[in-house]
């Protein structure tokens, strides 16, 4: 016998999905800015000619990239407070835990891109007198900056999907949201589809972006 599909069930549930979206969105979206401006120092330390600055950025984004994320952000939520005897809600420790695992990601983007521009525009602008903050700061990071562009979007779509792990700390993301439509309705099919749409909906965008802001960096450097 064949399965009847309801998914006309699901209109009523429509604010409780868009709640889901913007918890989503919202999330993402703090966490990668926050990446985005510490990221830079981090990335930068890894190119310290000061072996200690060196080590402890290298330190800081191997121990948050080689950790799952699901385990960074259980220890925020549950062991953080047992030990500080600060109390985080669920939105905030979901928050630092992602802005931490996004900082480890984006300084090596940042790394990256920093170490594919060519080194004599870096020994001409110390030969005009520039400090190396001055060059870095004039020279090196814009470009490094448009160089990394396509891989940040992809970033973005990866932490967008890895949002959904959240629902585990009560974070009322789009995950979240709808796992609570599933236990009033009863149609889990219906649910998790209409959720994996909503999904690509919102970040296949970024994921088709990035190709093609990397053909056009690549024809303006032509």
């Amino acid at each position: 016998m064949g399965y009847e599909w309801r998914f006309d069930v699901l209109w009523e549930y429509k604010a409780v999905f868009g709640i889901g979206v913007l918890g989503t969105l919202g999330l993402t979206g703090i966490s990668m800015l926050i990446g985005l401006i510490l990221g830079i120092p981090v990335g930068i330390g890894r190119l310290s000619q000061s072996r200690f600055i060196k080590f402890l950025s290298g330190a800081f984004i191997e121990v948050f990239r080689d950790t799952p994320i699901i385990v960074q952000l259980v220890w925020v939520y549950y062991c953080f407070p047992i030990l500080t005897g600060i109390r985080l809600s669920a939105w905030t420790a979901a928050i630092l835990a992602m802005s931490v695992h996004a900082t480890a990601y984006l300084a090596e983007v940042y790394r990256a891109g920093i170490g594919s521009i060519d080194k004599g525009q870096i020994e001409a602008s110390r030969a005009v007198g520039m400090s190396r903050w001055q060059s870095m700061k004039r020279i090196i990071l814009p470009q490094a900056i448009q160089r990394v562009l396509p891989p940040m979007l992809n970033v973005f779509a990866d932490f967008m999907k890895a949002s959904a792990l959240c629902s585990i700390i009560g974070v009322w993301e789009l995950f979240r949201q709808a796992s609570n439509v599933i236990t009033t309705t009863y149609r889990p099919l219906e649910v998790y589809t209409a959720m994996a749409i909503i999904y690509f909906l919102i970040i296949y965008p970024f994921v088709w972006a990035a190709p093609q802001v990397e053909a056009m960096l690549a024809r303006r450097r032509a």
